[in-house]
């Protein structure tokens, strides 16, 4: 991967980061422990019905436990591995153990945004779209930012038929009301 210079992070214009995403090997247990170190209750689990993620290019099966939760206006996401094909996730868990994996950002035309980084010369590691029961549609990319940051760079963008609505608490809480996302009360 070529050195990203500040220049060219800056060109890029990301917004304030939106997420902390964690792997973890047991979702419930970092649950037990992120939500009084993080002062964050409750945690909401998308009801996810079909995935399409590509890992260096290539299509893999892959099923995740994911649960999200706020401390202040950040998101930290817990990704537990069920099991699949090698993962961006793995890669992680066999390398260094469960622990901080990505920074995310939340955007608009995430196209353009996959494209800018592309250009950039920042390689693109693993990609996907997750549909919910509600039809909410979250389209994500990783990139390899590891040498600069020592983590992974996450965008995402959600859209609900057709209109983008972001991952705020605001958008679990109607989640939770039309049936798309469940609430987890652990300890």
């Amino acid at each position: 991967m070529k050195k990203i210079d500040t220049s060219t992070i800056k060109e890029l214009n990301l917004p304030a980061m939106g997420q902390l995403g964690i792997v973890v090997k047991d979702i419930h247990q970092a649950i037990g422990y992120y939500s009084p170190m993080l002062n964050i209750r409750p945690w909401y689990r998308a009801k996810i019905v079909q995935s399409d993620i590509h890992y260096g290019g290539k299509p893999i099966d892959l099923e995740l436990d994911i649960a999200v939760g706020y401390s202040g206006s950040l998101q930290f996401e817990l990704i537990q591995v069920i099991r699949g094909d090698t993962n961006i996730y793995t890669d992680l868990l066999n390398t260094r153990g469960q622990g901080i994996h990505h920074i995310g950002f939340v955007v608009s035309k995430i196209s353009n945004r996959i494209e800018s980084f592309k250009t950039a010369g920042i390689q693109l590691i693993q990609q996907g779209t997750l549909e919910t029961k509600g039809k909410a549609i979250t389209r994500f990319a990783y990139f390899d930012t590891i040498d600069q940051f020592g983590y992974i760079t996450e965008l995402i963008q959600t859209t609900l038929f057709g209109f983008n609505v972001g991952m705020s608490r605001g958008m679990m809480k109607l989640g939770k009301l039309i049936g798309d996302v469940e609430i987890i009360l652990e300890k």
